[in-house]
């Protein structure tokens, strides 16, 4: 399975690239989010292996997330959709960081082209991760980094810690309130007041972190 997540201010857009790529492959689950607030939040909530994003977003909001993801260190497969002729479009993939190897830019309504780069990417991807040995050793990590992280855990809570460890172990939200017997609000908003402290911005990095200091379950 591909888990996607599709940033598009417009829903039509999202329902005709859900419905096109459903009929092309039955291995991509397709996720919505219409701002760049809605998909920094669906990132917190659950692992995706690859990012769609539209080219016209508000205020270049789509360029400020690929920034922000490529900055901490996450090279999650990014597909930006466009509709801008070719010299825009040019300069549009200088920005979105042209040099990027998990970062391409497909014509919007070529949906044959974009299931087989999101195929590619991914693929492309999970075998980067295996062969990465800092991805696979990730226990491998200095002591400067060591000790960074863990002062850091000291302004965890005791509840965040307990919340972190399980999402350490691949539970989701749902299932983390259904283990602990509180809602899923509540479980969110510890997920998110502990992002926050630990200054990551995506499920991966909490794994990734979870693993690195052994406090996973």
């Amino acid at each position: 399975m591909i888990k996607v997540l599709h940033l598009d201010d417009d829903p039509s857009h999202h329902e005709l690239t859900k419905v096109q790529l459903s009929r092309l492959s039955d291995d991509i689950v397709l996720d919505y989010a219409n701002s760049y607030q809605a998909a920094l939040s669906a990132l917190k909530d659950e692992v995706y292996d690859c990012i769609l994003c539209d080219d016209q977003l508000p205020g270049n909001d789509g360029i400020e997330l690929l920034k922000i993801l490529r900055r901490d260190g996450n090279s999650i497969p990014f597909v930006i959709l466009s509709e801008i002729d070719d010299e825009e479009k040019q300069n549009f993939r200088k920005k979105a960081c042209s040099d990027d190897e998990f970062n391409v830019a497909v014509d919007f309504f070529h949906f044959d082209l974009l299931n087989y780069w999101i195929h590619r990417l991914v693929e492309k991807y999970r075998q980067f991760l295996e062969e990465d040995k800092l991805r696979v050793g990730l226990f491998r990590t200095s002591p400067e980094k060591i000790e960074e992280l863990q002062g850091a855990m000291k302004i965890l809570t005791k509840r965040e810690v307990e919340i972190l460890s399980l999402v350490g172990a691949g539970k989701s939200n749902k299932d983390i309130a259904d283990e602990l017997f509180i809602s899923y609000k509540t479980v969110k908003n510890h997920v998110y007041n502990l992002f926050y402290k630990l200054g990551i911005h995506t499920r991966a990095e909490a794994i990734h972190f979870a693993l690195t200091m052994k406090i996973y379950d």
